[in-house]
């Protein structure tokens, strides 16, 4: 992180936001990973406690429902190729979580549990009985937090290139330095960490994709869950949760990559893992047709018996 190449500010964040968008609707129309129909959604606003606004889209029927949620300074748009294939059998949520997105940005404190109290406003909501939440990043904590506020609700997580190690964390000198980092570059630092923690073989499109979403996020919101994350327990979010955790994860091949530990963490919860090869920290978007079909395996694992 020592040398994050300088990277202009350039346009105002709105044209940012605009430039997000172009580059999405390009990505999206060379990217047919699955075939299917249009899916109509509801789009809809839900408060969370606080009374910030939570955006979400929700799609498809089924007695049991999965929750996307997208990591550290991404959006709802992560899943774009996860939503249409799964709404024939589960009611699908894909939610810009609080801070991020088209959501609400005015919250005083930013945290992960923050933000799990979120999924659990819009469950309730949206009237949910039966959840498995799909987190990616930062999403598998959220996930995990949220399982201990919904017992009964909740009744898996997957966890998406996340929860590798619940017994790892950075030192601490690597943590002062990131948060050093993005607070003197906030753009800078944000494209040296997106394009490393892409596989080596990702298309240069989908990084570019990925790292304009990426800088078009509030800093301030960014650089406090950021520290929140570094002093979250992950043992204690593992243990809390005491639901099944499975983990569709990447097998390596980019610069910030952290193996999973299946036996440390099956010492904390019922942990299971998938590894898949030749993607970096974007499973779903690096390679989505395999994504979906190690996740529809995964899931077949807490269909409801009949």
């Amino acid at each position: 992180m020592s040398s994050a190449p300088k990277h202009s500010e350039g346009p105002s964040r709105p044209d940012g936001a605009r430039l997000a968008v172009s580059l999405s609707r390009q990505f999206e129309a060379g990217s047919q990973p699955e075939r299917g129909a249009e899916s109509p959604f509801a789009k809809k606003t839900i408060r969370a406690g606080d009374g910030l606004g939570l955006l979400c889209e929700v799609r498809g029927q089924g007695d049991t429902a999965l929750v996307f949620l997208h990591g550290w300074c991404g959006d709802r748009e992560y899943w774009k190729h996860q939503v249409r294939p799964f709404t024939a059998d589960y009611r699908v949520v894909t939610l810009d979580q609080a801070g991020h997105g088209e959501s609400g940005k005015d919250r005083k404190v930013w945290s992960a549990d923050g933000l799990a109290g979120d999924v659990e406003a819009v469950a309730k909501s949206l009237g949910l009985k039966r959840v498995i939440i799909v987190g990616h990043s930062m999403g598998g904590p959220v996930a995990l937090l949220a399982a201990k506020r919904m017992p009964g609700t909740i009744v898996a997580v997957v966890g998406v290139d996340s929860l590798q190690n619940a017994q790892f964390q950075l030192p601490e000198e690597v943590r002062t330095k990131f948060l050093a980092d993005f607070d003197k570059d906030f753009n800078g630092t944000m494209r040296v960490v997106v394009t490393g923690m892409a596989h080596e073989k990702t298309d240069a499109e989908l990084k570019e994709w990925l790292v304009t979403r990426a800088e078009a996020q509030d800093p301030k919101m960014a650089l406090a869950l950021m520290r929140d994350l570094f002093s979250l327990d992950t043992v204690m979010a593992f243990k809390g949760a005491k639901v099944p955790v499975r983990c569709i994860n990447s097998a390596g091949g980019y610069q910030f990559f952290t193996p999973t530990a299946v036996e440390t963490n099956k010492k904390y919860a019922d942990f299971g893992a998938v590894i898949i090869e030749g993607v970096g920290h974007y499973p779903m978007l690096e390679k989505p047709v395999e994504f979906n079909r190690r996740l529809r395996v995964v899931l077949k694992e807490f269909a409801i018996k009949k």
